[in-house]
């Protein structure tokens, strides 16, 4: 029975030590897939790239990513090929060590639109400034190669739109996005 105790108290000190182990800080890179994928459906390119900084549980991601929304999904006949070039910066939050596991986030982007007018077939600009929140997984699959599926909510905080004759494209408040990304941290 004591050699019982010994070892199940020795297995815990072991497991102890090995918990403890945490990479302090790290730079990552990581590509959403969800840009390229959207973008595709509609007969375009799309891209998205991601370089981030982890500092003890805090991970600060600089974005850029450019899509082309498919017209069915825009909510709008009157214009189409709405292409949107997208950079954020967020600060995101992991519960726990070695940058794996949940995190939960938040930021704000910037949204540069390009859309046409099906009433004039002139390309029309337009930017949103946006406050994100959002939360993840992070699944390491090899070493530190990972996969992230994850969520966020976007807030449009400006009131810019397009106004062709009677017709108006306005981008909706809110938005939500779900995607996975792939990605490697050094």
């Amino acid at each position: 029975q004591s050699d019982k105790a010994g070892l199940t108290s020795n297995t815990s000190i072991l497991k102890s030590q090995t918990d403890s182990i945490t990479t302090k800080k790290t730079i990552g890179v990581a590509v959403d897939l969800l840009p390229p994928v959207m973008s595709a459906a509609s007969g375009h390119f799309g891209y998205s790239g991601q370089i981030w900084y982890g500092y003890n549980k805090f991970r600060v991601r600089g974005v850029i990513a450019g899509f082309q929304m498919p017209d069915k999904l825009m909510g709008n006949d009157d214009f189409k090929d709405l292409k949107t070039t997208a950079t954020a910066l967020i600060v995101d939050y992991f519960l726990k060590n070695n940058f794996k596991g949940w995190w939960i986030g938040a930021g704000f982007e910037m949204w540069n639109n390009k859309i046409t007018s099906k009433t004039d077939n002139n390309n029309h600009r337009f930017t949103n400034y946006v406050a994100t929140a959002g939360s993840g997984y992070i699944f390491k699959v090899y070493k530190n190669f990972y996969v992230e599926p994850w969520g966020a909510v976007h807030y449009i905080l400006n009131n810019d739109n397009v106004s062709v004759g009677t017709t108006e494209y306005k981008t909706k408040k809110f938005q939500g996005e779900v995607s996975l990304k792939l990605g490697w941290h050094f």
